[in-house]
């Protein structure tokens, strides 16, 4: 054999080498991602499932659509030196949760977590949050900041408006057989409920 053929031959078994030297890497960049993720998400899970969190979810879903129509109230959630102790614990809890969807959302943009796998977990909670929040997010903007302000919350939460438009079903994979799921409590519930229905 001659030299260049050795050559040659040397050459393609670095080339092989270093292919899959790569290959190996990227495959470990993957796992390592995906390790990262599931950290991030169980993270994520632990905080939303804390007692603080479920106190602030609680209070924005029962007492913060009243209490948004006291002047005092969005006047001190605007104006941060105006601020009393009266509603301390509401504007806190508020922003709880404000800031959290917002962490969430700047973990999406930087692609630290994977948006569908996100908004398969999340798309509900996001939604709901926005809603009973978005007066305080206009609040929240009318000063220095401006649409800037909690842009993350409200980008995480138009996927997850277009992840439940796109999947009426849920996360339940399209195709995939459905179990029977038999209603049994359905007409007692029913005639239950009909007595607080208001006529």
């Amino acid at each position: 054999m001659s030299l260049e053929l050795w050559s040659t031959f040397a050459s393609f078994a670095t080339f092989i080498v270093i292919a899959a030297t790569a290959v190996a890497a990227i495959v470990q960049l993957r796992h390592a991602r995906s390790g990262n993720q599931i950290a991030a998400l169980t993270e994520l899970r632990d905080a939303f499932q804390s007692p603080e969190c479920s106190e602030a979810m609680s209070f924005i879903e029962t007492r913060l659509p009243e209490l948004i129509k006291n002047s005092k109230f969005r006047y001190q959630f605007g104006n941060r030196p105006a601020r009393t102790e009266e509603f301390h614990d509401a504007i806190n809890d508020a922003r709880l949760i404000g800031n959290y969807f917002e962490d969430m959302g700047a973990l999406i943009v930087a692609g630290l977590l994977d948006a569908e796998l996100t908004l398969m977990i999340y798309s509900s909670d996001l939604t709901r949050a926005w809603e009973l929040l978005k007066p305080l997010v206009c609040i929240s903007r009318r000063g220095r900041g401006g649409s800037a302000i909690w842009a993350n919350f409200e980008y995480a939460t138009m996927l997850a408006y277009r992840w439940i438009e796109a999947h009426s079903d849920g996360g339940y994979p399209k195709g995939a057989p459905r179990l029977e799921v038999e209603d049994e409590w359905l007409e007692a519930d029913r005639a239950y409920g009909a007595q607080y229905s208001v006529a």
